[in-house]
C-alpha cells in the first residue's frame, strides 16, 4: 500500500489530496479545496494538517508528494512544488511534478471529444493544451501554450470540449469566434487527479524529482517591465 500527498496550487482554486494506491490502482482518501484570496502559502500546510488528522495518517506514515507543475500562477506553482520539496527533504520521501493542464484533463475524466482545458493567464490570454477525449492518463495531442482564447478552436477535427477557468473567463471571446457549444464547468478534484498521474507515472518507472521545474510558459510580468522600453 502507498500513500500519497497531491497538492494544486497553479489556480485560484487550491487544493490537497490524500491517495493510497494498490494493485487496484489509488483511491482517494480524502481531499479539500479552497479559493485562496491571497498566496496559497497561507493555507496549504494547514489545510494538510487537517486531512492528515481526518484520515488518521501521521506524516511519517506518507510515502510521497506531487504537486502542479505549472502552467498556471507563477506564485501558486513555486508555493506548490517549494511545499512538496521540502516535505520530500525532511522526510526522504519521493516527489513528482505533474502538469497542470494534464491534471486538468484528469480530473474531468471522459467527454464526447478532445477535451481542452483552458486556465486563465491574464493579459486577455489562456494556457491551454488539448487532450484525447477519454484517456486516464490523459493524452497529450497538442502540447500546452499560451495565446488568445480563441486558439482552443483550432485542430480540426470534432469541436472540442472546452473547460476550465480560462474558458468561464473569456466565455464571450469564445462565443464571438465561432464557439457554438457549452462552457463546461471547471473541474475541482485536480489535486486527486495530480495524485492519480504522479501514482501512474512512479508505476511506470519514475524517479523522485522528475517534473519538479516549473513550467511557465512565458517569463513573469515583473521580468516583462523591466525589458520594456
Amino acid at each position: 500500500m502507498t500513500r500519497w500527498v497531491a497538492l494544486e496550487t497553479s489556480t485560484w482554486w487550491g487544493g490537497v489530496a490524500l491517495l493510497e494506491g494498490s494493485d487496484g490502482g489509488p483511491g482517494v482518501i480524502a481531499e479539500a479545496g479552497l479559493q485562496a484570496g491571497g498566496s496559497h502559502a497561507f493555507h496549504l500546510l494547514a489545510l494538510l494538517d487537517l486531512l492528515l488528522v481526518e484520515a488518521g495518517w501521521v506524516k511519517t506514515s506518507v510515502d510521497g508528494y506531487a504537486a502542479t507543475r505549472g502552467p498556471g500562477s507563477f506564485t501558486g506553482v513555486r508555493v506548490g512544488l517549494g511545499t512538496i520539496r521540502g516535505l520530500a527533504l525532511g522526510s526522504g520521501r519521493p516527489c513528482l511534478g505533474v502538469g497542470t493542464l494534464d491534471a486538468f484533463a484528469e480530473a474531468f475524466g471522459p467527454a464526447e471529444a478532445d477535451r481542452v482545458p483552458l486556465l486563465d493567464a491574464g493579459r486577455g490570454e489562456v494556457y491551454g493544451a488539448r487532450f484525447d477525449p477519454a484517456s486516464s492518463p490523459p493524452v497529450v495531442l497538442a502540447g500546452s501554450w499560451v495565446g488568445p482564447p480563441e486558439r482552443a478552436l483550432e485542430g480540426g477535427g470534432a469541436k472540442p470540449v472546452i473547460f476550465g477557468p480560462g474558458a468561464e473567463a473569456h466565455r464571450k471571446r469564445l462565443a464571438a469566434a465561432g464557439w457554438q457549444g457549452p462552457v463546461r464547468r471547471s473541474p475541482t478534484s485536480v489535486a486527486a487527479a495530480t495524485g492519480r498521474l504522479a501514482l501512474d507515472r512512479l508505476a511506470a518507472g519514475a524517479v523522485s524529482g522528475e517534473g519538479m521545474s516549473p513550467v511557465y510558459l512565458r517569463p513573469p510580468d515583473a521580468e516583462l517591465k523591466r525589458h520594456k522600453p
